[in-house]
């Protein structure tokens, strides 16, 4: 399947939890979450260089750190008390412009530092993670699990007359941990971690956000996340770390 046609089809997919969870009855026993985060979003580092043995490696943050928009939706499932289901959709991209103080290679094709570069950086994800609840779905909560996550990757420098493009969507395992703790009646604190470590690289995605709770049926957060992790193998050397403010809406049914 095509990146694109990934892109749609998991956009469809939490577009059509969102409709189904809208039909659940207003008794239901919460069975069903959505979450829709905005904010914005810092570029702390992000270094490529493409292929490692031959290519320029440049620091694409220098040319804009940001602040940029970001948005992402999250639906969770509980299938009984013990079990749920939960699905991402964290779109990310950016474009910078700027001059290198250098003549670039990058994927083969050279950029030669007399005229502006633009990046064109894309990290997708799109994930499914099976949760065990070691206590609760409610207030006070601490759940382990596994996600699968796909990820759809693609940079794209660019001059005028010269483009170049290294796309990369691939499976990538992690371990997910979430805790969350009473705070009084209404507020809760919460911390999420998508996580893997290898030889080959890392993927950690973390945040930590303060709800209130509004009714029986919404809440919103407030807080930080941050994304950071990379590849250094043959084909590529690509390492980033994104610091989000963000903005949470729920709801639960």
């Amino acid at each position: 399947m095509s990146p694109f046609r990934l892109h749609k089809v998991y956009f469809l997919f939490c577009v059509s939890v969102t409709v189904i969870g809208l039909g659940i009855p207003a008794n239901a026993s919460e069975d069903l979450s959505v979450f829709v985060e905005g904010g914005a979003a810092w570029q702390n580092r992000n270094d490529t260089q493409i292929p490692p043995a031959s290519g320029t490696r440049l620091q694409i943050d220098q040319f804009d750190k940001g602040p940029f928009l970001h948005y992402r939706l999250e639906g969770y499932y509980r299938l009984n008390e013990n079990h749920a289901l939960r699905a991402v959709y964290a779109p990310y991209q950016v474009e910078v412009t700027g001059r290198a103080d250098r003549n670039v290679q990058f994927n083969g094709q050279n950029f030669p530092n007399t005229a502006d570069l633009t990046v064109n950086y894309k990290f997708n994800s799109y994930r499914l993670s099976y949760l065990y609840g070691f206590w609760g779905f409610g207030k006070d909560q601490l759940n382990l699990g596994f996600t699968a996550k796909v990820r759809d990757a693609e940079t794209t420098f660019s001059q005028p007359g010269i483009s170049s493009s290294y796309d990369n969507v691939g499976f990538v395992p992690l371990f997910y941990f979430e805790y969350q703790k009473a705070m009084g009646q209404k507020w809760s604190l919460n911390l999420t971690i998508d996580a893997a470590v290898a030889a080959q690289g890392r993927a950690i995605d973390a945040a930590l956000k303060a709800r209130r709770q509004f009714g029986r049926s919404s809440s919103l957060g407030l807080g930080w996340r941050g994304l950071e992790g990379g590849a250094d193998n043959e084909k590529v050397f690509a390492f980033s770390w994104f610091n989000y403010a963000v903005l949470e809406w729920a709801t639960h049914f």
